[in-house]
């Protein structure tokens, strides 16, 4: 669930740099179009997806993406559009000092909001340094991942499975969906009549 917040009219910059705790009580705040939005806490099976996909990361990138590593609640922020937007993906890998991979973790609710991801999407392919885009569906061992490519336009490609395996071009690693998945399994769909 979102809430926005009625305040004053913020950049990205001030955004990133204030106390969150003076927003109120909420578990996360965002900014959107220079709104502050809060976020209610997730659900135990969201949070545990957070944990395995953060897990699987740290160990995918050792060793083979230098100067590469797994964050959870830093902030994204677009380089030139959107000045007033600052987006707080559940993961992002970090290359040096710019975001290179943004995971969202798409809870059953959220499903029911294609606008607002799609914006939020819209919001994280305008960060600079930002080549993947993973939205990873809690209810299902699936994923969609966004790519962009090197004319700068954003290709999509979707995937599912227990043994399904997230290839993360570009940081050249890749992580299992039954990793993933490991403390907070879906449904298996194949046995529901």
């Amino acid at each position: 669930m979102n809430v926005a917040l009625k305040v004053r009219q913020w950049t990205a910059d001030a955004f990133v740099a204030a106390d969150q705790e003076g927003f109120g009580p909420l578990w996360r705040y965002e900014l959107v179009d220079g709104r502050v939005v809060g976020h209610a806490a997730p659900s135990p099976e969201h949070g545990a997806i957070v944990i395995g996909l953060g897990s699987a990361l740290q160990r995918a990138l050792r060793g083979k993406a230098p100067g590469c590593r797994p964050e959870a609640g830093s902030a994204a922020t677009p380089r030139t559009e959107q000045r007033n937007t600052a987006r707080i993906p559940d993961i992002i890998i970090r290359c040096g000092d710019l975001p290179r991979v943004a995971f969202e973790i798409i809870s059953p609710s959220e499903l029911r909001s294609m606008r607002a991801r799609d914006l939020k999407r819209m919001h994280l392919q305008a960060v600079e340094g930002m080549e993947e885009i993973v939205e990873i569906f809690q209810d299902d061992y699936a994923c969609h991942v966004y790519r962009r490519e090197e004319s700068g336009r954003w290709t999509f490609e979707a995937l599912g499975g227990r043994d399904g395996v997230l290839r993360l071009e570009s940081v050249g690693v890749e992580v299992s969906l039954a990793d993933i998945y490991e403390l907070a399994p879906p449904p298996d769909r194949d046995q529901e009549g």
